[in-house]
Formats: C-alpha cells, structure tokens, sequence
C-alpha cells in the first residue's frame, strides 16, 4: 500500500506527519493539512481491502451525525490506490493518558464524562449509528474541558467491525458505563479492548466500583454493577436511559416533561427545567432502568463540566441512608492545658524531688561540709590521664596497621602503605535522573510524551510508559517503519556507567545503550555502548565504563501483542559512579 511512510503527501494535500496506530494494513495518522494549514488525523486504507467499502460508509455516516462532541468528519475519498477518511485534530488528552497521569476521578466529574459520552450516543443510536469501538482511547478531553470522542464509527471498520449493527450499539451502551468505570477506578471493564489496566473479577464477575475504591457514591455503583457485573443479565438500559441517570447525577439540568413549542434560543439554553408533578418527580428519581418520558432538549451549548473538586458529603458514603440519619459528630477535642505551676509534692504527684518551701520554688542542695578540699581536681586530673594513654595506644596500633603494605580503604588488611591511590568508587544507583522520549521520525519527535516520567519515578509496581502499537516490527528488519525509539535520560552530572536494570511489560524488547555528552535529537551514530534483550525485568551490563551526561535507552525491537507490537517501561534505573 502507498502512503506508509513519514512524508508522504496523500491527495497532494495531507502530509503524513505521525505513525499513531495500525489494523490490518489499515493506519492512522497524525497529517497537516497543507491548504489550510492545520493538524488533521487521517486513517488510510489500501484501496482493495475489503473493509475499504465499509470505511466510506462509516465516514459519511460519522458526517450525518453532527454533533459538536465528534471529531468532525473533514475530507473522504477512494482512489486507485487507497481509501482514506480525515478527521478535524483534537487538542488534549485521551481519558486514558489522563487517568494514567492523574488517578481516577472525583465521582461528579466522571459521570458529567460519562453522561456526555452517552448523550452523543442518543443521537447516533436514534439515527441508526454507532461508534463500534468505544474505550477510554477514543474519548478525548480537550484543552477547553469538553469531552470529544474520536473515530466514530471510522475506527470501527478499521478493525472489521460493521458499526451499523444493534450489537455495536449494544456494546457501545456497555462501554460507555465501562468509561463511567475507568473514571471513577482507573480500571477498564467495557468489552472493547483497550491498553488500560483490566478491572478485577470475582468468578467472572466484574468488582463493584466500591470494592476498587473507597467513595463511590452507590448510584454510580448499582448503575456499573447493573450493566457490568452481577446485574448484567438484567435488561439492557438504552442510550437515553443510561443518559438520565448519569445527567441527575452528574448535575445537569434535566429535561422539562412539556417543552414550550417557541422559545428564545438564548433563554432556552439557560432556563431551568419546569416543575415537575410528584408522581412524575418520583420518576424522574429513579436513577436505574426507568426511561424518561421526557422529550430530549437539543441544547444549544455545551454543558459546562462539573468542578474537578466534589463538595464534601453531608455524610459518609457508606453510612446508613435511612430516614433520619444523623452524622456522628466529632467530639471536640479540648483545649491544650496551662503549664501547671509547681505544688507541694504529695502522694499522687511525681514532680518536684527536692526540699520544698511555702514559696513554690525548689531550694538548693546543702553543700557536703564534710568532703575534703581537692578531691573532685585530682579525679578530672586521673580522667585527663587515662584519656591521653588510650590515645598514645590508637596512634601506636594505626602506625602498625599503615605498616601493612596490603591495606586499603575497603580492607583494612591491604593497602599500599599510607593509601596514596584512592580506592575505586563502588557504582550506585543514580538519583534525580529526568526522563524525555525520542522518536525522531515522529512529527513532533515524541512518544506518549504525558507518561515518560514514570519511568525515573522510583516505583517498579506504578505505572509504566509505552510506545505506540506499531502493525510491524521496528528496527533495521525487512518492512520495519523506523530504526527505533528511545528514552533520553538526563543524569544531571557527569558519571562514568556501570549497567542499568529495566522493569518492563511485555517480552522481549531489544536495546542498545548510548552515553553522551549532550541529548540525542535524532537517530544514534555509531556503535552503542551496550546492547541486549531484557524480558519483564533485566539488566545490561555496560563495558568500559563509560563517562557522560545522559544516556540514551534505543529500543530497537518491541514485544509483540494483541493487534501489533509495543513495549511498556515501568522503571529505568542507571547505575554509575561519578567522575566530577
């Protein structure tokens, strides 16, 4: 197929900038667009693919859809050569690096993520759509706080899957409680698959969001226990009734049951929802299972995302909710006392030991009449003494230990007589090393940028970061895309490197090792200074100790997994011995 290479122009327009993923021979890349001069993604397919067809269909459906929380469908086009769909470029954070960076989230804040991801299903879903390949990658949280979900429909025929099914819109209503779940436990539960850690299971059964996280509010809990745990045999939710039960909670006006027939745009944007009658209110309420029978506004902006910080809850969120409850009050602590002003010693009072008068204050010893004159001068004299011989005796033994032409620093025993050469410094692991990543064919030259402090962050059992997944192997082999990526570590000093372990995911994964004066901006030159395979944990030994600043990990080959190959690196630890 055409096109697979950084630079390549497609349609004499979409300069092919960035490698981001691959399928099949199906890629997708970062591009810009050299007409209007801006970023776009575009996904190219061979032309004679068979899932080509189903491409076309998915990026003029995604374009029927229409709404702001889509990356808008920009340009489609089939030649003789390939299939290829360009979508507007989003600026932020996929929810995936975000919660890899950051922890999961404030319950508030991941069902108003969630809650738009499912409106957007709503209007999909009504029109017959559906995204097919919904995870935490695909949902994207831009510089402006909106929630964007990527590859609607596009990704989906990437990867052979027919969007337009009830299945597909089945699984979306099932990933998108899954993007509820990975919000609020940093753990991946829908059935798509994604890079996210998965959610742990009980005999098959996905955990509750409260046995992986203390303070998940028990709506949110019951709604991912429903349509992902014990309760998933029940009957599916729809689209627009996973959507009322994560817009109560999330804080979002809900919809008035008669909408007026004309009304100000302006007005009807901010206007608050009409009262509502108790029997409807009552339903309304209910937050699992229960459709609305409300008649869906379309809003003319955005809802505005909740704070980041939940306010604090009138109770704790396992207490008792029956009627009544109370929260325990915190008993106040009183304040620290007085110092208490000495008193007559008496029985029960362990203070003052010495004579006592009517006045509080403790009196003096009565001198030792009795003690003769001189005495206390000639014991610090016999102290000086004794002290002055045992000194003599250390100086004598040292003299007689320097005399053994075997002592050293390390060994007391050896040595070259008074130990005119140092003793060689034993390597240690270096501390305070920054971390960047390298990929010098990429536009901008980096891999997963957001993640690559994880791997000097001290902590083997943590988070890792990864590269992309490549569809072929990279490296000098046959059809490989690039020579390689790698980590650029700043030592922060100059050392002389003795070896340096790896903790990882994934096997194998081949590096070599570069030690330099200055950071490497491009592909290494000559001939590494080590070279290796290391499996989940490893080490590779560095000969000649080289000196130098930074030290560059190129990863030359990566592990191969589930649609390509990637590789993850938990931790880097150098060890070296400095020379400044």
């Amino acid at each position: 197929m055409e096109f697979t290479q950084s630079g390549d122009v497609l349609a004499g327009r979409y300069q092919l900038t960035d490698l981001l993923s691959e399928s099949r021979e199906g890629r997708f890349w970062r591009a810009q667009d050299a007409v209007l001069g801006r970023p776009v993604a575009v996904h190219v397919l061979d032309a004679h693919d068979e899932r080509a067809p189903r491409l076309m269909a998915a990026a003029r459906n995604s374009a029927a859809v229409g709404d702001p929380r889509m990356l808008r469908v920009l340009d489609a086009a089939q030649t003789d050569q390939v299939a290829y769909v360009v979508n507007e470029w989003g600026e932020g954070a996929s929810l995936e690096n975000a919660l890899a960076a950051g922890g999961p989230l404030p319950p508030q804040q991941a069902a108003w993520i969630a809650s738009e991801v499912a409106d957007l299903l709503v209007l999909a879903h009504d029109q017959g759509h559906a995204h097919g390949r919904l995870n935490p990658e695909a949902v994207l949280l831009d510089d402006l706080g909106a929630v964007r979900v990527i590859g609607f429909g596009v990704d989906a025929a990437l990867h052979g899957i027919d969007p337009d099914t009830r299945d597909s819109q089945r699984r979306d209503r099932v990933d998108a409680v899954g993007v509820l779940y990975a919000a609020l436990t940093g753990k991946w539960a829908g059935e798509t698959l994604s890079s996210m850690p998965p959610a742990p299971r009980d005999h098959g059964r996905v955990l509750r969001p409260r046995q992986v996280r203390a303070g998940v509010p028990r709506p949110l809990d019951d709604l991912c226990d429903r349509v992902l745990g014990s309760g998933a045999d029940m009957p599916p939710l729809t689209a627009a009734e996973l959507h009322s039960a994560l817009a109560g909670f999330s804080g979002e006006p809900t919809a008035p049951l008669n909408r007026p027939s004309a009304v100000n745009e302006e007005t009807q944007a901010m206007a608050p929802p009409t009262e509502l009658e108790p029997a409807e209110a009552q339903a309304a309420s209910n937050a699992i299972g229960v459709a609305p029978d409300a008649v869906r506004p379309q809003r003319q902006r955005p809802s505005a995302p909740p704070p980041m910080q939940d306010p604090t809850p009138s109770k704790p969120l396992f207490a008792d909710e029956t009627p009544g409850y109370v929260p325990p009050q915190r008993p106040q602590q009183a304040p620290p006392a007085a110092a208490r002003r000495p008193v007559a010693p008496d029985a029960s009072y362990n203070g003052w030991q010495g004579p006592w008068t009517g006045a509080n204050v403790p009196i003096a010893e009565e001198p030792d009449y009795n003690q003769k004159p001189g005495a206390s001068w000639l014991r610090i004299a016999m102290g000086v003494a004794l002290v002055v011989l045992v000194l003599i005796a250390g100086s004598i033994a040292w003299n007689i230990i320097g005399d053994d032409p075997n002592t050293t620093a390390e060994n007391p025993g050896t040595g070259n007589n008074g130990g005119d050469t140092a003793a060689e410094a034993k390597p240690t692991p270096i501390t305070g090393i920054t971390a960047k990543d390298l990929d010098p064919h990429g536009d901008p030259p980096t891999e997963t940028p957001d993640l690559v402090d994880l791997v000097v962050d001290g902590d083997t059992n943590g988070l890792a970061w990864r590269t992309a997944r490549y569809n072929d192997q990279i490296g000098d082999r046959p059809r490989s895309l690039k020579p390689g990526v790698g980590l650029v570590l700043n030592l922060k000093g100059e050392y002389a490197i003795d070896s340096l372990k790896f903790n990882m995911i994934g096997e194998p994964t081949d590096i070599e090792i570069f030690v330099g004066d200055s950071p490497w901006t491009d592909d290494p030159s000559g001939a590494p200074a080590a070279k290796g395979s290391v499996g989940t944990e490893g080490e590779i030994k560095v000969d000649d100790a080289p000196e130098g600043s930074y030290v560059l990990v190129w990863m030359t080959g990566l592990p191969q997994v589930d649609g390509g190959y990637r590789t993850e690196v938990k931790e880097v630890q150098v060890l070296g011995a400095s020379v400044s």
